[in-house]
């Protein structure tokens, strides 16, 4: 039987978690407590109780230069994700790995079921890696900024299902864990006995 937690793909699977994850959470961050629109308001009125009064357009800059240092986190989690994605597909190059359609087509019922929920994970990820490539270079391929906006209303909406699949996926292991695959966690961490 081979080897299904190889380092190679311990390594693949950590990289690909921490770029996700830390793409989604700078994403709830811009969407939280670094909202310009929400910290703008802040600044203007605690700078007015403080007896210094500010625009609202400059309250806007100091709030988008409070968040501008996420965005550096959110490219350098971008670049994790490419470098996942690369060596996914070097995995599947060198037949470490195969990909994920293949699999749906060679299984059946339930296993047909979790595949497919898997290739839907990973076509989300490629098409938001994807979108989100195009959106930092717009400027570069001289993307017009309309199709660049519609582009990005389009990436946002993606982290709807992208969230979605991430919490199956989550809850897929967790529930693999305590009942049919004990050690699957560990495994993933340790690599297969």
């Amino acid at each position: 039987m081979s080897k299904q937690f190889t380092p190679i793909y311990r390594i693949w699977h950590g990289l690909m978690a921490l770029s996700v994850l830390g793409l989604l959470a700078t994403v709830l961050l811009r969407k939280t407590f670094l909202s310009w629109r929400s910290n703008a308001e802040i600044i203007q009125t605690q700078l007015a109780q403080l007896g210094t009064d500010i625009t609202a357009e400059s309250a806007k800059v100091v709030a988008k230069a409070i968040r501008a240092p996420m965005w550096e986190w959110h490219y350098t989690f971008a670049v994790i994700l490419g470098i996942s994605i690369a060596l996914r597909i070097y995995m599947v190059v060198t037949k470490q790995s195969e990909l994920p359609i293949i699999t749906v087509m060679k299984t059946t019922g339930m296993q047909k079921l979790k595949a497919g929920t898997y290739l839907l994970l990973c076509a989300t990820i490629l098409i938001m890696a994807l979108s989100g490539t195009v959106l930092y270079f717009h400027e570069f391929l001289g993307i017009s900024k309309t199709f660049a906006e519609s582009l990005k209303d389009f990436h946002e909406w993606m982290m709807q299902p992208l969230i979605l699949f991430v919490v199956m996926h989550i809850a897929g292991v967790l529930r693999h864990e305590f009942t049919t695959k004990e050690g699957i966690i560990s495994k993933m961490i340790h690599g297969d006995p």
